[in-house]
């Protein structure tokens, strides 16, 4: 029995009545054989009876199926939020900022050379990295680079060894050319070019240029090793820093270079001796003309300046005498001494004064100073 809820009471309905309303909607041709074309509500109760029981018979087989079925759906859920969590990390890639790449499948190991690849995250799948390749400088240090100097017009070559040091950086945009010409073995062939490169342009270089001439030598080196980079087939990168180290030359001619270094420091010494001890006679010579012209010119400034003082002596006597006569004169004229033998008289007087090694005194007579005599 089932129940329907009404405002204020429950009805009863039966099965027969609610089977009824279910055949009004639905066809039943599935549940009565097919010979059976039309029927009636009353002739088909019983094939609607008989399924409606079947169904609720295997209602709990289904629920089973149905538990079953949600039970497969979890565990595919997840395997699917497994294989989810492991692909995706796989499937992103990554290159770090001194780095360029190339697009590399896992499973067949196929390079795909049309796109280099600058540093970032990239999503490229699982089945997918990348190939990568230095993208900022290389450094390289080379040891022990056997050359061959030039001997010149009047000597012959030397055999010794330098050391090179220079830098150089991939062409981004060649990368992919790189890879299809050398793959990953450019750094041994970029080695080879430059050995080669430096041993060939040694021949044409004499050895005194080496210590005489190195920046000279160095950019020679440079220039040889970029023109057989670029030769075909092309290294694909660009020459940065070039340095031309120690130079190791064998100790037979390491002791010839330093004898041959002394005798010229010899020679050079006996020069400057030389040089030295003629100096100190050219300054001797001047020093003693230097001397003789400072004797002529205090001479000749002694004589000029006795002359001086001897014509200003004369001048001042001259008008000293002049003052003299003309002072005699007037003084002469004022007291009234007019008599010649009066003026000779005074101009005697005048001179022994003026003497300055003769004593002079001038006493006046008075009567009590003289003798006075009386006739007889």
């Amino acid at each position: 029995l089932a129940y329907e809820r009404e405002p204020c009471e429950f009805k009863t309905v039966t099965l027969e009545s609610r089977l009824k309303t279910q055949f009004m909607f639905h066809n039943m041709l599935t549940v009565v054989p097919h010979s059976l074309t039309k029927i009636s509500f009353a002739s088909a109760l019983p094939a609607i009876r008989s399924h409606h029981n079947h169904k609720y018979s295997n209602s709990g087989s289904l629920k089973a199926m149905a538990t079953a079925g949600a039970a497969c759906g979890i565990c595919i859920g997840i395997v699917l939020l497994l294989l989810l969590v492991i692909l995706l990390p796989l499937s992103f890639s990554y290159i770090d900022y001194y780095e360029y790449g190339l697009r590399q499948r896992k499973s067949t190991g196929k390079v795909s050379t049309r796109r280099v690849y600058t540093p970032g995250r990239y999503f490229n799948g699982p089945d997918m990295k990348f190939l990568k390749y230095q993208a900022d400088a290389h450094l390289v240090h080379l040891d022990d680079v056997a050359v061959f100097s030039d001997g010149g017009a009047n000597n012959v070559g030397l055999s010794f060894q330098i050391d090179v040091d220079f830098t150089y950086k991939l062409k981004q945009d060649e990368i992919g050319l790189l890879h299809r010409d050398l793959a990953k073995t450019y750094e041994n062939v970029i080695l080879s070019r430059t050995n080669d490169a430096i041993k060939n342009s040694a021949t044409s270089v004499l050895f005194d240029d080496y210590f005489k001439n190195r920046k000279a030598v160095e950019q020679q080196f440079r220039e040889a090793v970029q023109i057989r980079w670029d030769a075909e087939p092309s290294m694909h990168a660009t020459l940065g820093q070039f340095h031309l180290g120690r130079i190791k030359i064998p100790e037979t001619v390491a002791e010839k270079q330093l004898t041959a270094k002394i005798q010229v420091e010899k020679n050079k010494e006996e020069e400057f001796l030389q040089s030295a001890r003629l100096e100190r006679e050219t300054t001797a010579v001047e020093v003693n003309t230097i001397n003789l012209e400072r004797q002529k010119i205090l001479r000749s400034a002694q004589a000029e300046a006795n002359l001086i003082v001897s014509k200003a002596l004369s001048e001042a006597d001259r008008i000293r005498n002049e003052a003299i006569i003309n002072g005699t004169a007037t003084l002469l004229e004022k007291v009234g001494i007019d008599t010649e033998e009066h003026k000779t008289a005074f101009t005697y007087i005048r001179t022994l004064q003026n003497r300055e090694n003769l004593g002079l005194s001038i006493s006046y007579l008075s009567d009590e100073n003289i003798v006075k005599t009386t006739a007889q």
